[in-house]
């Protein structure tokens, strides 16, 4: 079959187009090795971001814990006592019963509180008092606002 001129031209420059059309094997191996170093230089780092984000909830979890027993006082209408022993908080209400609450920390996180106890009234008040989140390297002080009665972080 004979091709008419106009179409050798058209069928010559699609197969030069077909020749050229895929990745010699040392582009894909440069490729490659670009992407394998990028994320081995990226991992560490992500890592670390990941961590900052759990310890960053777990400082969340503390202060939610801790807003939730002064509304409890303050809808009850009468004072909560609080301790910390063992990374929970206990709760000890006009019964002396105390009552154990969980904030969520990983098992390498240390809570600690700088006082014996702290006190929330039920007029939305609270003795002053720091806890200390530790994780690690990091750590964080929630201090405790005796008017509000609010946790702050520092």
């Amino acid at each position: 079959m004979k091709l008419p001129d106009s179409r050798k031209a058209e069928y010559k420059s699609v197969s030069c187009l077909l020749r050229n059309a895929g990745f010699s094997l040392l582009e894909l191996l440069t490729v490659l090795i670009l992407l394998g170093v990028i994320a081995g230089v990226s991992a560490p780092a992500i890592g670390r971001m990941l961590e900052g984000l759990d310890f960053r909830q777990q400082v969340g979890s503390v202060m939610a814990n801790l807003r939730r027993i002064r509304l409890d006082a303050v809808v009850a209408g009468r004072p909560i006592e609080v301790r910390v022993e063992d990374n929970r908080f206990l709760l000890i209400r006009g019964n002396k019963e105390e009552e154990p609450m969980d904030p969520q920390l990983d098992m390498d996180s240390e809570l600690s509180l700088d006082t014996e106890t702290i006190i929330f009234s039920a007029e939305s008040t609270v003795t002053p008092a720091n806890l200390t989140l530790i994780q690690g390297n990091r750590s964080r002080i929630i201090s405790m606002d005796p008017l509000s009665a609010l946790p702050v972080i520092q």
